[in-house]
């Protein structure tokens, strides 16, 4: 069962710890989940979204964008191998030879994450929707479901805790080489492109590549966006 006091402890401070002070604060000491929001749990454990992170308004990641690419995807982290230490990010809005600095990531039809605070609940294994279909087909296959994927800047946090949690750069439990990923980032879409995520042994790469593309190579996180409030003992 989620202990969701303790995880929002966890993310608090794991945001904290990462000198990402402003998307602490942008979640509350004290949360809970709105009563409407309430539907979502049955779901989420019927569909496997075992796992969990907590993540401040939409809006705000927005806001501090270029600190979450410094801390998530370029600094170094202690207790990682040499071997799959950070190093400078290839991030480009296209698919490119060059980076341009560019993260794909469109701002409209992001479900309630605009509403403040949210869980984000998901299946930490790929999503076999994501097999020989294009990153248009598997938002379609989302929406019909009321899921959601990952949004460019929570692919770059999620990333970087899992990866000081396991010292490498696996991003699933199972499915996939322990070194390496690599995934579509489905709420990252705009009309005609979505953004693609890899990390290795070379650091983060994020690019974008067509919708219509498709690789039976990629993978997807399927999950649901559970809104919070402040607890009634924090009001």
């Amino acid at each position: 069962m989620l202990d969701l006091d303790a995880l929002v402890r966890e993310c608090r401070r794991f945001y904290r710890d990462h000198d990402l002070l402003e998307l602490s604060k942008g979640i509350p000491k004290s949360a809970t989940i709105r009563d409407e929001s309430a539907r979502l749990l049955p779901m989420a454990e019927r569909e496997g979204f075992s796992a969990a992170f907590v993540f401040p308004r939409f809006r705000r990641q927005m806001e501090h964008l270029d600190r979450i690419i410094e801390t998530m995807a370029r600094k170094p982290a202690s207790g990682i191998p040499d071997n799959q230490q950070y190093r400078e990010p290839f991030i480009a809005d296209g698919m490119v030879k060059e980076p341009n600095g560019k993260l794909l990531q469109r701002t409209e039809d992001l479900g309630a994450r605009n509403v403040g605070p949210y869980l984000y609940l998901y299946n930490p294994d790929p999503h076999p929707s994501a097999r020989g279909k294009t990153a248009r087909q598997i938002g379609e296959y989302f929406h019909a479901r009321g899921w959601q994927g990952l949004t460019s800047p929570e692919y770059l946090i999620l990333q970087r805790f899992l990866c000081e949690k396991n010292r490498d750069h696996r991003f699933h439990d199972h499915g996939e080489v322990a070194e390496r990923h690599w995934m579509w980032l489905i709420d990252s879409m705009t009309e005609t492109d979505c953004a693609v995520a890899m990390a290795d042994v070379r650091g983060i790469n994020v690019q974008a590549a067509p919708a219509v593309n498709r690789d039976s190579k990629r993978t997807v996180i399927a999950g649901l966006v559970v809104p919070l409030k402040k607890a009634a003992d924090e009001q």
